[in-house]
Order: C-alpha cells, then sequence, then structure tokens
C-alpha cells in the first residue's frame, strides 16, 4: 500500500522533469576552429626584411654579396586585392682589394627608396603576392687604406623591381614569410668603374597586418 502511494506521488514529479528536459533543447556545440574568413584582411602591412642582396655585374668583385635589410609598407585603394606600396632598402658590404701596392679596405653601401603595386590574395593562412614598381638607388664605394681614404664616390641609378613571396598568418595581426625581388637598375660610374646595379634578393620577412 506505502509503495503504491509513493509511486502515485513521484510519478508526476518524473513527469514534469521529462517533459522540460524535452522542452529545453542543449546549446550547440561551438567549432572551435577559425571561421574561412578570420584571416583574410587585406587592410595596411607592416613588414620588415632581412636577407641577400647579389648584383648581377661581376665587377662588383667582393662586394657583389651585400646584407640588406629592408621596411614595406601596404595601403588599402579600394581596389579590392591590389594595394598601394611603399619601401626603403638598405645594403651593406666590406670587402679588400689593392691598390698601388697597398691593402685597401673597400665599403659599399645603398639606400632605396621605391613605390608601386602589391597584389594578394588569401588561401586560408597562406597569402602569396607578388609587387611591381619603380625604384631609386642611392650608391656609395669607399676605399680605405692604412691611413687616409684612398677614394670616396657615389652615384644614383634608377629602376624597377618586381618581387614575389608567401606570407603565412602566424596570428590575424602578424605574419611571417620568404620574398625574392629582382630590381633593373640603370649603369653608374664608381671610381672610374662602369657598373650595372641590377641585382636579386632573397629575404625573410616578419610583420603585422591592420585596419
Amino acid at each position: 500500500m506505502r509503495s503504491s502511494l509513493l509511486f502515485l506521488l513521484v510519478a508526476p514529479a518524473l513527469a514534469s522533469c521529462a517533459s522540460l528536459a524535452q522542452a529545453s533543447p542543449r546549446p550547440p556545440r561551438q567549432d572551435p576552429s577559425p571561421s574561412p574568413d578570420e584571416f583574410a584582411v587585406l587592410g595596411r602591412q607592416l613588414s620588415f626584411g632581412t636577407g641577400l642582396r647579389t648584383f648581377e655585374d661581376d665587377a662588383f668583385g667582393g662586394l657583389e654579396d651585400q646584407l640588406v635589410l629592408t621596411l614595406d609598407y601596404c595601403e588599402p585603394m579600394e581596389l579590392g586585392p591590389v594595394r598601394l606600396e611603399g619601401g626603403m632598402h638598405y645594403a651593406y658590404d666590406e670587402a679588400h682589394d689593392t691598390s698601388g701596392g697597398q691593402d685597401v679596405r673597400l665599403k659599399s653601401r645603398s639606400f632605396e627608396l621605391s613605390v608601386g603595386l602589391n597584389l594578394s590574395h588569401e588561401f586560408g593562412r597562406l597569402r602569396p603576392y607578388a609587387g611591381l614598381g619603380a625604384a631609386i638607388q642611392f650608391l656609395e664605394l669607399r676605399g680605405i687604406d692604412e691611413t687616409d681614404v684612398v677614394f670616396d664616390d657615389d652615384e644614383v641609378a634608377i629602376g624597377g623591381y618586381a618581387k614575389a613571396g608567401v606570407l603565412f598568418r602566424v596570428s590575424r595581426a602578424s605574419h611571417l614569410g620568404i620574398e625574392i625581388r629582382h630590381f633593373e637598375g640603370s649603369d653608374v660610374t664608381l671610381d672610374g668603374t662602369d657598373l650595372d646595379t641590377s641585382y636579386d634578393e632573397v629575404l625573410f620577412v616578419l610583420g603585422s597586418s591592420f585596419e
């Protein structure tokens, strides 16, 4: 008798709990993976680079392979994947030569300003890109012996550049990658030697993207 009475009292409560459980759907599980468009931001972009510059002209001798440091910036132009870009490149190298029977230390450095267009597209975390534009290069060559400056000459070269690379998006605001760049420049004369200023660069780049 007691068990029947207990069942009559508990059964309505159990039925009420079951109906509440059916009426309250489970919240949908959130996918922890980022959405496909999370990294697809083609806004402003600032990149720093370092690598090796190799001049095509063998007349550069021991100065044909130079350390290069770069700074590049991209600005949207409301043209989709095409942005305006500007850059500054600095290269430096030292070598030894002989002049008048004396050992001469050669120092070469150059500073370059460029402006052009950058085309890029997102594939998940990867962003391949290509660039094309014009550049002006300021070159300086110095020769120093044991006691004094033997010569100090500078020139300006004008030309164009083309580049291609790929960036990996570490996060929404940061990236790293690799770039290959070619500069086709005019001829100059440094210390009586005619030189072709064309070169190739291989760069490791890192930087940030922002709205």
